[in-house]
């Protein structure tokens, strides 16, 4: 007896085939593919964020000029101290100078210094380097100036709330208006009122309640201003 072969069983096969190929190409079939594309297509960069420590890098800025500032104070005392005058030419700008504000009577002399071994005080003709002999210890304190009043100069006292060297801005230098009575030219004026906005450190010694104010110009701390003024002296 022969055998029976279903006829229906060849003809499933092309339908198998072309259903397998609709599978793969119809979205829902192609999981994988599309995860594969997402992993590539990502951006691996992670967001930027500010570094935490700018904040306080700024913060620091103010305490590190003063750092800074005692540091080269420190040597122009230094400089003072051993009468260097090669040393402190070094804190004198070349094109600024330094003024040093005197007063020989009711007003105040300001003088124009180029060459610190040059100038010769109103007292007693002396140098710069004599100032070493008055001002013979300065430990800086970074405060502002104390309170001053001729009435409190009996007894030897320096007239000052309290006594030492101090270190603070120089806006109440600023505000003081020697120049305006020293008869100066009115170039001397100009040069004067282009120097003033260069200052920024004042320095004030006690006893004798001579000021040095400093200017931080072309990279280096310069001494743009001296005061050797003796109080209630006019």
């Amino acid at each position: 007896m022969r055998s029976f072969v279903h006829p229906a069983k060849p003809l499933l096969l092309p339908y198998l085939v072309l259903l397998l190929l609709g599978c793969l190409l119809m979205p829902g079939c192609n999981t994988s593919d599309e995860s594969s594309n997402q992993v590539t297509t990502a951006d691996p960069t992670p967001p930027v964020t500010a570094a935490p420590g700018n904040q306080s890098q700024e913060r620091s800025t103010a305490a590190t000029d003063t750092v800074d500032f005692e540091k080269a104070f420190q040597q122009f005392f230094a400089a003072l101290q051993a009468a260097d005058t090669a040393a402190l030419q070094q804190f004198i700008h070349p094109a600024h100078g330094l003024w040093i504000i005197e007063q020989p009577g009711a007003v105040p002399k300001m003088t124009h210094v180029q060459h610190i071994g040059q100038f010769k005080r109103e007292y007693q003709d002396r140098s710069f380097l004599t100032v070493k002999d008055e001002v013979q210890q300065c430990n800086l304190a970074e405060e502002p100036f104390p309170k001053f009043d001729c009435a409190d100069m009996e007894g030897g006292r320096t007239g000052y709330s309290k006594d030492g060297c101090f270190a603070w801005n120089a806006d109440k230098f600023k505000q003081s208006g020697y120049w305006d009575y020293a008869s100066l030219s009115d170039e001397q004026m100009r040069q004067v009122k282009n120097t003033l906005p260069l200052v920024q450190k004042s320095v004030l010694h006690t006893k004798t309640s001579f000021e040095f104010h400093f200017g931080y110009v072309d990279g280096h701390w310069r001494l743009l201003f001296a005061k050797l003024i003796y109080p209630c002296s006019a």
